[in-house]
């Protein structure tokens, strides 16, 4: 009987100390530690254009004001790509104008013309035959700075009813992501 007690006894010792065992969470290894991991950050790249050194917002007007016949005017911008890629990406970023050529309202006497340059250029000493009504298309090397000059001209045979209004007119920038060159 007394065996059976000891038996008895040794069972339910058991019994607590696997149901201890169970019901306390954690790891069962002799020594154990924590050593902190330093993840990293991973951040998508933006895809962030200046205009004038501010982020792009995709129209602008251009200010012409009032022209006499065979008058111009003309403006700069800058263009500069700003997005946080590497420099080893294969991104390529092309910039394009929309509002070119006959300006409405004007009936084919008030044309706005484009020319891609050097940052800094002077747009009064440009050349005419550098502007086009066809959208220049620089590609934007990543921090490099874009210059545009926009040429708003009246032609010498408007009439007088187009005379002595104040002109703006409304450009585009389209930017856009493109397959890299091989």
């Amino acid at each position: 009987m007394n065996s059976l007690r000891s038996l008895k006894a040794a069972g339910l010792i058991l019994a607590a100390v696997v149901l201890g065992l169970m019901t306390v969470q954690g790891s069962y290894a002799l020594w154990n530690t924590i050593a902190p991991s330093n993840a990293g950050t991973i951040q998508a790249a933006d895809f962030r254009i200046d205009v004038n050194n501010v982020e792009m917002t995709p129209t602008f007007d251009f200010p012409v004001g009032q022209l006499s016949r065979g008058g111009k005017a003309v403006k700069y911008f800058e263009v500069k790509n700003s997005v946080n890629v590497t420099a080893a990406s294969p991104l390529r970023i092309q910039a394009s104008l929309a509002g070119l050529g006959p300006v409405k309202g004007f009936d084919g006497h008030l044309t706005v013309t484009a020319a891609a340059v050097a940052a800094g250029t002077n747009c009064d000493t440009l050349a005419p035959n550098r502007y086009t009504p066809v959208s220049p298309a620089p590609v934007l090397a990543k921090g490099a700075p874009q210059g545009i000059c926009l040429k708003a001209e009246l032609s010498p045979s408007t009439p007088s009813a187009y005379l002595g209004r104040d002109i703006a007119s409304t450009v585009t920038l389209n930017v856009a992501q493109t397959a890299p060159v091989k």
